[in-house]
């Protein structure tokens, strides 16, 4: 079963956080015993002792997960029987918080689980204090150490039986020891196991509601991985805008694009991936159009898509654009033409065609929504007198800038 390794030196480390808590948060005047240990030191062991700490809840939670399904396979009873959840006990360093989420834990596996026949009563006195005096003296000690007082516990309750948890750090390992006993003054053992987390990798993670084996969980993490799918559906809103000469009577207005498509990833670490769109623009009595472009991606941030962090990737892409209205003249090879002249008398709006191509990165989150920025060069438009440019590389010319917004589905 798949565990969350805790090194022998991660449990030092937390031992010492735990002393450092103690310690006084400046250092200690001159003469006095003891290491020092300023305010910087401490917040650090304290943030190592807290991410110690969340591992161990998530071992403790998988092991009562282990449990509890092997009680759904295997039922304890052949009926529903009352049963009292004695005692959770976890390392001493550990504190009262982590009892109290791995009761919370217990409860709800067990409530969302009947088939494992146990149903959890109320013990008000078995987490109690019991003062007990006789000739021998006086002892002082939580009602489930009575046998009487559980015995009384199980008139009341109507139970008949306690589950008894017990958590031990053991080496590297969380070790759970779980027994159930019947509420007699021998307290018989009626079952008893021990299960040991594993060092070879992190916790299951397994719902509340529906406990599957840890064969049965591991291949859901396989088959959320790899059941991806190599097709997504982005929906692209961006804006485009062109750069224009010192010498133009025209400039154009940004052109606010909403795009569509698909987009096909070559293998599941979604490395490569190639896309198609189509998209259409308009802004009233300035202009419209449409566009069909084509990408490629490749992934810059390591070997694979990340789950848990943003991906960063370079594109290039092409596109062919068509553009009518006041402000496509920007697109014209030639400023005045007799074509421009008699269709601006037959009341005919101007229309640009062009072919471009850009390139740009992306940064995506999750493969679901994607923010991205990129330069467009016109190679079919290097003539056009009133277009300018935003960088010039002397062999290439990118005349438009962009920006865009993604939502995959």
């Amino acid at each position: 079963m798949g565990r969350v390794r805790v090194s022998r030196a991660s449990w030092l480390l937390w031992g010492l956080a735990a002393l450092a808590a103690l310690a006084p948060s400046r250092a200690r005047a001159a003469g006095s015993p003891g290491p020092v240990v300023d305010e910087a030191q401490a917040a650090e062991l304290e943030k190592l002792r807290g991410e110690l700490g969340a591992q161990v809840q998530l071992q403790a939670y998988d092991l009562l997960d282990e449990l509890v399904f092997e009680w759904t396979q295997h039922p304890l009873f052949g009926v529903e029987t009352p049963v009292i959840l004695a005692d959770v006990t976890v390392p001493v360093s550990l504190g009262t918080g982590l009892k109290a989420l791995v009761e919370n834990h217990f409860a709800a596996l067990v409530v969302n689980h009947r088939q494992t026949r146990l149903v959890l009563t109320h013990c008000p006195e078995c987490s109690a204090y019991v003062v007990r005096s006789g000739a021998k003296g006086t002892v002082v000690a939580r009602g489930y150490d009575s046998p009487e007082v559980l015995s009384a516990a199980a008139s009341a309750s109507g139970s008949r039986h306690a589950i008894f948890l017990d958590f031990e750090a053991e080496g590297t390992s969380l070790v759970l020891r779980a027994r159930v006993t019947r509420l007699t003054p021998e307290l018989p053992i009626v079952f008893a196991t021990s299960l040991s987390s594993a060092t070879s990798g992190p916790p299951l993670l397994r719902s509340e509601e529906a406990l599957v084996s840890a064969a049965a969980a591991r291949k859901e993490h396989l088959e959320a991985l790899e059941n991806r799918g190599l097709l997504t559906v982005p929906i692209h809103v961006g804006v485009r805008n062109y750069a224009t000469s010192p010498s133009a009577s025209v400039a154009a207005s940004p052109y606010v694009w909403l795009q569509g498509g698909v987009e096909v990833a070559f293998t599941q670490a979604r490395v490569w991936a190639a896309s198609f769109s189509i998209g259409y623009t308009w802004l009233p009595e300035v202009h419209d159009g449409w566009m069909a472009q084509a990408r490629i991606s490749r992934l810059l941030t390591g070997r694979a898509r990340s789950l848990t962090l943003p991906d960063l990737y370079f594109f290039f892409g092409a596109s062919v654009t068509s553009v009518q209205g006041a402000d496509s003249t920007l697109f014209d090879k030639e400023v005045v033409d007799s074509a421009s002249i008699l269709a601006a008398a037959r009341g005919t709006l101007p229309r640009a065609t062009f072919g471009a191509f850009h390139l740009g990165l992306e940064l995506r989150v999750k493969n679901r929504i994607g923010v991205s920025a990129f330069l467009e060069a016109l190679p079919t438009l290097g003539d056009a007198p009133a277009l300018g440019s935003f960088v010039d590389l002397g062999f290439v010319k990118f005349q438009g800038f962009g920006a865009e917004a993604s939502f995959c589905f």
